[in-house]
């Protein structure tokens, strides 16, 4: 499955600070935006349906790509459609997730579950307005990637697995560390979120090359801030935009 996201807002330069602002889904935002949401949502039903792939861990290649906010809305777009939705912050070395949701950073989250100083049930955070749950990245721990590979947190999936339609997984970025890679192996499929402005090809070979290597289950993949401007009715990027096409 390949899929292109649109552009949402101003366009950031190389050189501008990662932007740590939700762009999320809503009667305000443009109307290709939510469409491509609804597209995706429907494609991961799809192959739910099909394959059972219900724990999704979300990678990219680089920071900056914009995977936690198509995390968050891809959340919230499930939840629309009926799912109960849990999404996970782990990114046990720059969580974000916090921030985008405005949650104190104090908050109790997955470390706390990991170390054995808490259940799921301590540090689930209810969004009732997104109708979403969320449980944070808790206290950055030494040692992430032993963390995310451990029985402990495989037991926690299996349990959260008996509670929730899906649980989605935001993950460091692929080609940076192992931790995605690592998360993988808990997980049914893993969606890579690709930007159309800040990727470039050998990073997102890298990315997939250290997937792969841990047998990944790559589903799919996301090409996140797809510029309409840079292509012309010419083109079948243009048609695919239009029309909400995918290849599967």
């Amino acid at each position: 499955m390949t899929f292109k996201l649109p552009a949402f807002g101003k366009k950031k330069r190389k050189d501008q600070p990662i932007n740590r602002k939700l762009q999320i889904i809503s009667k305000n935002a443009p109307f290709q935006y939510v469409e491509a949401y609804k597209t995706l949502r429907t494609n991961i039903n799809f192959m739910a349906a099909s394959n059972n792939y219900r724990r999704l861990v979300i990678t990219s290649s680089i920071p900056g790509e914009g995977k936690s906010n198509v995390a968050i809305n891809l959340a919230i777009s499930l939840a629309e459609n009926g799912k109960k939705v849990l999404i996970i912050d782990c990114d046990l070395r720059k969580p974000v997730m916090h921030k985008y949701l405005r949650i104190t950073r104090r908050a109790s989250g997955l470390t706390n579950v990991l170390s054995g100083e808490a259940t799921p049930a301590d540090v689930i955070v209810h969004f009732s307005d997104l109708n979403i749950d969320v449980i944070t990245a808790g206290v950055i721990p030494p040692n992430p990637a032993e963390l995310l590979g451990s029985a402990r947190m495989a037991k926690m999936l299996d349990g959260l697995s008996e509670q929730y339609d899906y649980i989605i997984m935001d993950t460091p970025p692929a080609s940076v560390v192992t931790d995605a890679a690592v998360l993988s192996a808990l997980a049914d499929g893993v969606i890579f979120v690709v930007s159309h402005a800040n990727a470039t090809i050998e990073s997102a070979q890298l990315a997939k090359k250290n997937l792969e290597a841990a047998n990944a289950n790559v589903i799919g993949a996301v090409l996140n801030g797809f510029d309409l401007k840079s292509t012309t009715r010419d083109t079948g990027y243009y048609y695919s935009y239009e029309y909400g096409y995918y290849k599967q």
